[in-house]
């Protein structure tokens, strides 16, 4: 059971984000536009991070509503993967060379925003089974204990803290060789301790902008790599079929396009890599508990 210090925050935390995605599901038309779709997937992912922390006992929509947040976080995920792809695609369009990448690259879009009608329909039926206006429902007044139990705030939340911290570091592995799907997930990692740093930052005397800031551009350049390298595996199954279908100037010209996707995708990772080494976990770890205002870890206590 948390101290009545952090269930409060927790419970401010959930109200501000709530009203944002409440606000962002009332814009007209946000399903058909990328930035407000993105904005509201964005949004349910911090209403769920707080809900990875507060005590789900003391609310009592928290299964019914949390199963509807996680609904609409997935269902928007087809349709902004598409919208990535497409804008990562007209971007390397301006560049292209020749005819031979330019003819490719009008295919590779078409093909592209075919997927993204599709993916767009499979969106709108699963968010009418959602009745989403009911999730400021999870916000009735919880049932905290009363008296409120006294504790440690700055413990507690290092406590929140300490689960996500373990995980969201490369391993040294990482660093020397890609590996698409263990930074997809290294991504994931951060991205979950970014937003609960976010939630809990209101706790810190010293706000943890620095450890913010690192976590953003993290989590950006590990974006970039997964974007490029999933828009990649589109493209590779595209240049198989033209090939199949004897199309040697598509075929050419896609290929162009995956040289420029895979020199993109390589920066990337070399952006990941210097952010890593810039500030590796034993020097974020105690940077982060100096700020929060607990004494460093004893030395040679390792960081798993």
């Amino acid at each position: 059971m948390y101290c009545a210090e952090l269930s409060i925050l927790l419970h401010r935390a959930l109200e501000a984000r709530m009203e944002i995605l409440m606000n962002n599901l009332s814009v007209a038309d946000w399903q058909g536009q990328p930035d407000d779709l993105h904005e509201v997937r964005v949004a349910s992912r911090r209403v769920r991070a707080v809900l990875d922390l507060v005590e789900p006992g003391l609310y009592p929509g928290f299964k019914r509503q949390g199963r509807k947040l996680k609904g609409l976080t997935r269902a928007l995920g087809r349709s902004r993967e598409m919208d990535v792809h497409i804008a990562i695609l007209e971007d390397l369009g301006r560049q292209a060379p020749g005819l031979a990448s330019g003819s490719a690259m009008e295919h590779a879009l078409e093909v592209i925003e075919e997927h993204r009608r599709k993916a767009l329909k499979s969106m709108a039926r699963d968010l009418a089974e959602l009745n989403l206006k009911h999730l400021p429902q999870l916000l009735e007044v919880p049932s905290l204990p009363d008296p409120f139990r006294a504790g440690d705030l700055l413990g507690a939340v290092w406590d929140c803290l300490e689960p996500s911290l373990r995980v969201a570091f490369p391993a040294a592995a990482l660093l020397d060789q890609e590996d698409a799907r263990a930074l997809h997930l290294l991504r994931i990692r951060v991205k979950r301790l970014r937003y609960t740093l976010e939630v809990l930052g209101a706790a810190f005397p010293t706000p943890p902008e620095r450890q913010l800031g690192h976590l953003k551009a993290l989590q950006t350049a590990l974006g970039d790599h997964h974007d490029r390298a999933m828009l990649q595996d589109h493209l590779d199954d595209l240049y198989r079929g033209l090939e199949t279908r004897n199309r040697p100037v598509l075929a050419a010209g896609t290929l162009e396009i995956l040289a420029q996707l895979g020199e993109e995708r390589l920066i990337a990772f070399e952006q990941f890599r210097a952010l890593a080494v810039a500030m590796p976990k034993d020097q974020f770890i105690d940077s982060l508990r100096r700020d929060l205002g607990l004494e460093p870890e004893p030395e040679g206590n390792s960081h798993p």
